[in-house]
C-alpha cells in the first residue's frame, strides 16, 4: 500500500505528464480478503497510509476482489465495511474455485475442472456478485467486473465468448494484454450495459444456499482421468 501510494503521489500533485485520476484518488484493487473483517482491516490500513502521506481521508479507493467463499457469502457486508472507499467489485473463476476446493476438500474430492462451471455454486456466485453490486448502487458509479480470460493466444475465442460478461451485467473485465483489451472493448459497443443491468435488477436474487453447495464428486473417476487432471492442472498453475 505504501509503495503504491508513494508511486501515485506525482499524479496527485500534478507533476506527471498525464493525469490518472480526475478526482485526485488512488485506486487499489485488493485481492484475497476473507470476509468483511479483513475488508475493514484494509480500510484501516489505507487510512493509516493517508495519514502517513498527509492525504485527505478516503483518497485511496478500494476494489474488492470477490475471490473467497467467506467474501462471496457476505459480499453486501464487505461493501458496507468499505462504503466510503469501494469503487469496484469483481469475480474471478480460478482464484474463487481454488478457495471453494480449499473450503470443502475434507468433505471429499471435487468435480473435475472441466465440470466446475456447471456446478450450482459458480452460477450463484457470478449472479450474486452482480445482484449485490446493483443493489448497492454501483450502476453508473462503480464498476462490476468479471474474471480474466486465461488464454492469451486465443483471441478469436475470447471475442466470441467474452461478450457473455456484459450480458451478465459486467461493466468491466480482466484481459491478458492491451490487444485483448481493444478487442474486448467491442463487446461494450454491442451491449448496452446500463440497460442490461436494469433488466437484471428485476430478477430474483441468487440464493446463498446454492452458493454454499459444495462441488463434490458423485463417483470417483478412473486412474487415467485422475492422472490427466493432475497434469492439466499442474500446467495451469505454471502458466498462471
Amino acid at each position: 500500500c505504501l509503495v503504491t501510494v508513494g508511486a501515485a503521489l506525482q499524479d496527485l500533485r500534478g507533476t506527471g505528464r498525464f493525469v490518472n485520476s480526475r478526482m485526485g484518488s488512488v485506486y487499489i484493487v485488493k485481492p484475497k480478503m476473507h470476509g468483511p473483517r479483513e475488508v475493514a482491516l484494509t480500510c484501516s490500513i489505507f487510512g493509516r497510509a493517508e495519514e502517513f502521506f498527509g492525504l485527505r481521508r478516503n483518497t485511496i479507493k478500494m476494489g474488492i476482489m470477490d475471490e473467497e467463499r467467506r467474501t462471496s457469502a457476505n459480499l453486501r457486508e464487505c461493501i458496507r465495511a468499505a462504503a466510503e472507499r469501494v469503487f469496484f467489485i469483481n469475480t474471478g473463476f480460478l482464484d474463487r474455485t481454488g478457495d471453494e476446493i480449499h473450503t470443502c476438500m475434507l468433505a471429499g474430492p471435487v468435480v473435475q475442472k472441466a465440470d466446475m462451471k456447471k456446478q450450482k455454486w459458480i452460477k450463484a456466485y457470478e449472479d450474486a456478485n452482480v445482484d449485490i453490486g446493483l443493489f448497492s448502487g454501483f450502476q453508473g458509479k462503480g464498476q462490476i467486473g468479471k474474471g480474466m480470460w486465461a488464454k492469451p493466444d486465443s483471441m478469436k475465442a475470447m471475442l466470441e465468448a467474452k461478450i457473455a460478461e456484459p450480458m451478465a451485467g459486467a461493466s468491466t473485465a480482466w484481459v491478458p494484454s492491451p490487444s485483448a483489451a481493444a478487442l474486448h472493448s467491442i463487446h461494450y459497443h454491442r451491449v448496452d450495459v446500463t440497460t442490461r443491468q436494469m433488466q437484471l435488477a428485476m430478477r430474483p436474487p441468487a440464493k446463498v444456499e446454492s452458493l454454499l453447495e459444495p462441488p463434490l464428486l458423485q463417483e470417483l473417476p478412473d486412474k487415467q482421468a485422475i492422472e490427466h487432471e493432475l497434469r492439466e492442472n499442474a500446467q495451469s498453475i505454471l502458466g498462471y
